[in-house]
C-alpha cells in the first residue's frame, strides 16, 4: 500500500497530526482495502509525525500505520450502534454564540486544524464551540468550506472525522481543568456528508470516564436537522 504523509497544517497539537483528521485518512484506506459499512475504529498509539512518510500495512483484518518501527495508529472495523445521539438543535442562537466565542486560542491548540481560532477561513475547519453550562455537553458551530469538499460539493470524509473530534473533548473536560486531553481512540460513521455552505452544528456529550480516560459521543447535524455523522471517542488526559 502507498505511504501516507500528513502535511504541515493538518495538525492538532502544534507539532503532530490532528487525531480526527488522521483517523479519517486511515479509515478511508481501511474501507478501500477491507470494505465494511464504513464504520471504522481507529486507535492512536503515538503522536502522528508531520511531513514524513508513514507506512501502511495490512495485518489480518486490520490496517497499521507505522513510522519505521513505531506503531502510530491502527484501524479495525467498528460500530456506533450503541450511541444514542441527542436531538438536533432547534434553537440556533446558542450554536451561533458558541461559534463566536468558542474554539482554541493562545495555547498549544490555537493552530489546530479543527478548532484553532488562528486558522483562517478555507484553511482550518473552524469548528468553534465550548462546554455548555453545567458540563457534560458541548455545542459547536461549523460552516463547511469548498476547500475541504470533493467534486460534488460534499465535505470529504477525513474532514468530517475532524469535525467530530475536538467537540468531544469539550464535552468531557470541565473548563477549569488545565490538563490537555488527546485523542486515544475514535470510532465514526459518516451517514450523509454536508454540502459546502450548509451550516452545521456539532453536539458533544459525555459518556463516562475511567481514571484519565474520558469517553464522549459527537454528532454532526445540518441546520435542517439532518444527521451527517456520528462518533465515539476515548480521550487520554495528560498528567499535570
Amino acid at each position: 500500500m502507498s505511504d501516507i504523509i500528513i502535511p504541515r497544517g493538518f495538525n492538532g497539537p502544534r507539532l503532530s497530526g490532528n487525531g480526527g483528521y488522521v483517523a479519517g485518512v486511515l479509515a478511508a484506506r481501511f474501507t478501500e482495502a477491507l470494505g465494511g459499512d464504513g464504520t471504522v475504529e481507529i486507535t492512536l498509539r503515538a503522536p502522528v509525525p508531520i511531513d514524513r512518510k508513514l507506512q501502511v500495512a495490512r495485518d489480518g483484518d486490520a490496517l497499521m500505520l507505522r513510522d519505521g518501527d513505531t506503531l502510530v495508529c491502527e484501524a479495525h472495523a467498528g460500530s456506533v450502534a450503541h450511541l444514542t445521539a441527542p436531538a438536533a438543535p432547534t434553537d440556533w442562537a446558542p450554536v451561533l454564540r458558541a461559534g463566536e466565542t468558542g474554539g482554541s486560542v493562545g495555547d498549544e491548540f490555537q493552530e489546530c486544524l479543527v478548532c484553532g481560532r488562528a486558522r483562517g477561513v478555507g484553511d482550518g475547519l473552524r469548528v468553534f464551540g465550548q462546554t455548555t453550562p453545567g458540563g457534560g455537553h458541548s455545542l459547536s458551530c461549523y460552516l463547511p468550506h469548498a476547500a475541504h469538499a470533493d467534486a460534488s460539493g460534499r465535505i470529504r470524509p477525513e474532514f468530517i472525522w475532524g469535525t467530530l473530534d475536538c467537540p468531544g473533548a469539550w464535552a468531557v473536560q470541565m473548563p477549569d481543568d488545565p490538563r490537555p486531553a488527546l485523542t486515544g481512540r475514535m470510532t465514526a460513521k459518516i451517514i450523509d456528508p454536508p454540502m459546502v455552505g450548509e451550516r452545521c452544528a456539532v453536539v458533544g456529550w459525555k459518556i463516562g470516564e475511567d481514571g484519565r480516560k474520558l469517553y464522549s459521543g459527537t454528532a454532526l447535524y445540518t441546520e435542517q436537522g439532518r444527521l451527517c455523522a456520528l462518533a465515539h471517542c476515548t480521550w487520554i488526559v495528560l498528567k499535570s
